[in-house]
């Protein structure tokens, strides 16, 4: 038998065996924190290629950017904060979100003999806060204030930083009195450089919905077979996400770079957020009201709703459910959607 014969019969067993085909190539923006983590398990344990899917992995600095790269078709999918998506869309950009990836995970950072006097938000008037720019932490810290009476406008001075270290280092030199950053960047801060955590945003705003699975709405009506294979690997990736914290933990650190421990004590010792693929429609139409009722939109008629679309979750989850109907898991995932669409 020749080489060439050789090379003929391994490819025949591999196309028959189905190992040869080619997945279908899907771009995914992300931000380097751990609630983004899903992408990498679902790479690292198989589940993308199980679905016929090659990820191509993208990572960006601030949100801004991801939903930018987004809208110029660079992404078929990006994970880029709640915010931004949502003026985007107020704005006219035909997104639709059609899963999530993320719930709170945003903390107020302080110099530590700062850190009592913040507890109340109240204590805030007249401070000078840094932030980034379209961040979910921005939206939800003003709505919080103007539930506390103050005016976010008004009342507080807010300082838009081109991201996130910026934010730390602005705090850390006293050019703000406060920053509000999301997961590790609050533990790196504490680690490296002795600031403190005043306060978790969801202290004021309980499971506040962040990054979601946003597309070009043409894109995902086009193919919505491929977003659903794309789902159900989310979907197997955060059940090995809730039960597998030691691997999981190391696949992070892996995939994003960062100290095991960090990723650690944010993922599951203080659960300072939560991964999961849920679209929650009732959470981001709340943000949108959020948004709207502090002037962060522009005066439009969009109706958000019509952004949003759950089928695809459903029926991504409705799979998942056939193949493993006694899965606890997902049979509580199927409990979650049904309260939070």
């Amino acid at each position: 038998m020749n080489i060439r014969k050789i090379t003929l019969s391994v490819i025949a067993a591999l196309l028959a065996g189905g190992i040869a085909q080619a997945g279908d190539k899907f771009r995914i923006g992300f931000i380097a924190e751990p609630a983004h983590g899903l992408y990498f398990v679902a790479r690292d344990k198989g589940y993308f290629q199980d679905e016929n899917i090659d990820p191509e992995l993208f990572q960006f600095s601030t949100t801004a950017e991801g939903v930018a790269a987004l809208k110029s078709r660079k992404l078929d999918v990006g994970t880029f904060g709640t915010a931004a998506p949502l003026l985007f869309i107020a704005r006219g950009t035909d997104f639709t979100i059609f899963g999530g990836m993320m719930i709170g995970g945003q903390a107020i950072i302080t110099k530590p003999e700062n850190a009592d006097k913040y507890k109340d938000l109240k204590n805030f008037k007249g401070k000078t806060i840094g932030l980034g720019k379209l961040t979910t932490g921005d939206v939800i810290f003003r709505g919080a204030l103007k539930k506390a009476g103050l005016d976010p406008s008004v009342d507080v001075k807010i300082v838009e930083l081109p991201g996130q270290s910026a934010v730390v280092e602005a705090v850390r030199k006293g050019a703000v009195d406060a920053g509000i950053v999301f997961s590790p960047h609050f533990s790196l801060a504490e680690a490296k450089y002795g600031l403190k955590v005043s306060n978790y945003i969801a202290d004021f705003y309980p499971r506040y919905t962040c990054c979601r699975l946003t597309a070009n709405t043409d894109a995902l009506r086009k193919n919505p077979e491929l977003y659903k294979r794309f789902l159900i690997a989310l979907i197997r990736a955060y059940k090995f996400y809730r039960e597998n914290p030691d691997e999981t933990v190391k696949i992070l650190a892996n995939g994003l770079k960062i100290d095991e421990d960090i990723l650690r004590k944010d993922t599951y010792t203080d659960h300072t957020f939560e991964s999961n693929p849920d679209p929650l429609t009732n959470g981001t139409v709340d943000f949108w009201n959020v948004m709207t009722d502090i002037g962060y939109l522009p005066e439009n008629h969009v109706r958000v709703r019509d952004h949003i679309d759950t089928s695809i979750y459903r029926q991504a989850l409705d799979e998942v459910l056939k193949r493993y109907p006694d899965d606890p898991v997902y049979r509580e995932l199927d409990g979650f959607y049904s309260k939070n669409n």
